[in-house]
């Protein structure tokens, strides 16, 4: 069996768009809303980087001012629903072996940062 380092994978504009529709589906999914940008590059043999811009989704901002705690307990929720949905998704439409999913979120400029963790 050939293994295909990162790298080699993301030098496939087609590999590029899968991994990039299959982002934007997930987003859609969860959140009602696509991205505005998005950015994939290799972090090392085994990472990939996923640098996106959001939109603010309205109803989490209409919880801010009057429920910070519940407000921050639905983002958690959600970026944990994020990574299982996501990683079903890579994993079964791809065929590619996800170790592990990190992500983080900065609601006051909007971009996100997702990391995939292949084996």
């Amino acid at each position: 069996m050939i293994f295909l380092t990162v790298n080699h994978l993301l030098s496939s504009n087609e590999f590029k768009k899968r991994l990039s529709r299959c982002y934007n589906e997930v987003h859609r999914e969860l959140y009602g809303v696509g991205v505005t940008q998005l950015r994939i590059d290799a972090a090392g043999e085994s990472m990939i980087l996923f640098l996106v811009k959001h939109q603010r989704v309205t109803a989490l901002r209409a919880l801010e001012e009057n429920y910070p705690e519940l407000k921050q307990s639905v983002d958690a929720a959600l970026h944990q629903e994020f990574k299982r949905i996501f990683r079903k998704k890579l994993t079964d439409e791809l065929n590619l072996p996800v170790t592990g999913v990190l992500r983080d979120y900065d609601p006051g400029t909007g971009w996100a940062s997702t990391i995939i963790i292949s084996e």
